[in-house]
């Protein structure tokens, strides 16, 4: 069975393109914006020092954490009832969470507030992807996930722009409302002919449990998972914790961690986009990825063992930096792939939050090891991911150009 052959400019343009990718745009710029406002946030509330890093930290986790609740949950849904209504619940919560952030006082209230907030922000992502791999032409569907990720690297700058500009509070507010608005656009959108087509008929569908029970499922999971978590750790551990780090290195200046993001979040952004490019051009999402994973390794070594001296040097190695993630969407198309229709928004869903929520142990282990240096705490955690990032790109099969109109049986 094939997909429906559409008009170019409807599978790449079409609605369906353009409001998941508005959906990113805020998506990003929710998730980041804690990143962002970590320092003014927490010294407004009365922090400094090592209680402001600890308490930046519980944050962080709190978030994640809900990330990782709501990545299931939306999931399932996205399976059990659609892609749209996981879309329409996610970017409610996350709105709405964002619009009371700016509203805290204390720590306590603040980590619950953002993992009230991560619930929603960790089906955006998911739900977004499983459309577009749905809609557009096999052969197309990297092209449409470029837009995808180009509105997402905006709202990354345009997350960096507003923290600057405006207090905190009022930063949260202008999030919670850009929300808002593309949930009123989401009732333009239609369901996946895919899906409806399987809803109809007696299938099991949504879960991990049959992921769980299927070896070669497992397999793909677990790697896709690994996969992605590179792209978890340097936004989350290089660049949220970019003042201790360059405070290590020896670098006098201050860094602001806002620029810090938004020349790592471009450089992610071409990386992407360059690796999606290259997938169509070796016809294999495998060769793509393995090209940006060596690259990626390559310019982490140099980070950690050969410390950036200035200010401006960090940001440039930063944005650098940014490639050994450029494999976040690519990575997240080539997990989608994997699956069937009866389990894919649970997989393409799951999989980048679940790999969002390991911020949680290299946080914790990160503050384990920063008496030994924060450079040789980023150093270990980075070997560790980038080691099982590329065992586990080995192990995936390749999947360009891959009917996706089938289901996944026991």
């Amino acid at each position: 069975m094939t997909a429906t052959t559409q008009p170019l400019s409807s599978r790449i343009l079409g609605l369906t393109v353009i409001v998941t990718s508005l959906g990113n745009f805020v998506d990003i710029f929710d998730m980041f914006l804690f990143n962002m406002l970590r320092v003014k946030s927490l010294t407004d509330l009365g922090l400094s020092g090592d209680a402001l890093t600890e308490a930046g930290l519980l944050i962080s986790n709190c978030q994640m954490a809900g990330m990782f609740i709501g990545a299931y949950i939306s999931g399932v849904l996205g399976d059990k009832l659609g892609r749209k209504y996981a879309l329409f619940l996610s970017i409610g919560i996350y709105s709405l969470g964002s619009i009371a952030s700016s509203f805290v006082q204390d720590v306590d209230t603040y980590a619950l507030i953002r993992f009230i907030t991560g619930m929603g922000i960790a089906g955006e992502f998911g739900a977004g992807i499983t459309l577009i791999s749905e809609k557009l032409n096999s052969e197309k569907r990297g092209y449409g996930t470029m837009v995808f990720i180009g509105m997402g690297f905006l709202g990354c700058v345009a997350a960096g722009i507003v923290t600057q500009l405006l207090p905190w509070r009022t930063a949260y507010l202008v999030g919670g409302g850009l929300g808002l608005g593309v949930l009123f656009l989401r009732v333009l959108l239609s369901e996946s002919a895919m899906y409806t087509k399987i809803a109809a008929q007696k299938i099991t569908r949504g879960g991990l449990r049959l992921i769980l029970k299927n070896s070669r499922l497992l397999k793909a999971y677990l790697c896709s998972l690994c996969l992605m978590a590179t792209g978890v750790f340097i936004p989350q551990i290089m660049y949220t914790l970019s003042p201790e780090l360059a405070k290590a290195m020896g670098i006098q200046e201050a860094i602001n961690p806002s620029i810090v993001f938004m020349v790592g979040f471009g450089g992610g952004v071409i990386g992407d986009m360059l690796a999606i490019r290259l997938s169509e051009y070796f016809k294999s999402r495998k060769k793509a990825v393995g090209v940006f994973l060596g690259l990626g390794i390559i310019i982490l070594a140099k980070c950690l063992l050969f410390p950036a001296q200035t200010a401006m040097e960090f940001y440039i190695w930063s944005a650098l930096l940014g490639l050994g993630y450029g494999i976040w969407v690519i990575t997240a198309v080539w997990a989608a792939e994997q699956f069937g229709v009866n389990i894919r928004s649970t997989a393409a869903t799951t999989i980048p939050n679940f790999a969002r929520a390991l911020t949680i142990p290299m946080n914790l282990t990160y503050g384990a090891l920063k008496t030994y240096g924060a450079l040789t705490a980023a150093g270990i955690i980075g070997t560790a991911i980038f080691a099982l990032a590329v065992i586990s790109w080995y192990l995936l099969s390749d999947t360009y150009g891959k009917n996706l109109d089938y289901y996944d049986e026991k």
